[in-house]
């Protein structure tokens, strides 16, 4: 069974105000496993849980939340690895990094953005290092930097101080 993720589901007893800021709360975990935690008001943390030969392993969803209430970390973990996509938040609910893993180990677009929203570094992780052309952006927006990393070595690149001005 998928895991499902649905905004605004609450565990009996807890009390919704604002719909913006409701809790994303996993509505199943993958057969064998179960949900673990709780969401706020009653804990800061969820997760999807099995055990592997005795041993309590992370399987499904996971979800830690700040302490208004709103999501900080989402992903998925397999086997008690790092899976797929995860989300991390700034308190004032802007999205702050999305980042891809496979097994384990970060693989796939990298993504983070500033508190007020602007893009600040975007590139690939292959196999938990950095490859290919990666860019970085000032808070307003400008860009200041593009390098290019093969195997985790940055091989080339430029910076810039502002719009279209290159540092020499």
């Amino acid at each position: 069974m998928a895991v499902s993720i649905l905004l605004g589901l609450a565990p009996a007893g807890c009390k919704l105000v604002n719909a913006k800021k409701l809790a994303a709360v996993p509505k199943s975990c993958p057969d064998g496993a179960e949900l673990k935690g709780a969401p706020p008001p009653d804990g800061t943390e969820i997760w999807c849980e099995k055990n592997v030969g005795g041993v309590p392993v992370k399987d499904g969803a996971f979800v830690v939340y700040n302490l208004s209430g709103a999501r900080m970390i989402e992903g998925n973990y397999h086997d008690g690895k790092q899976s797929g996509e995860w989300t991390m938040w700034y308190s004032n609910g802007q999205r702050a990094s999305l980042d891809h893993y496979t097994d384990g180990v970060q693989n796939g677009r990298h993504i983070s953005w500033y508190a007020n929203g602007s893009k600040a570094i975007e590139g690939e992780y292959r196999d938990g290092k950095r490859e290919g052309v990666w860019h970085r952006w000032d808070p307003n927006g400008f860009k200041q930097w593009t390098e290019v990393y093969k195997d985790d070595l940055r091989i080339s690149g430029d910076v810039t101080n502002g719009p279209g001005m290159k540092i020499p």
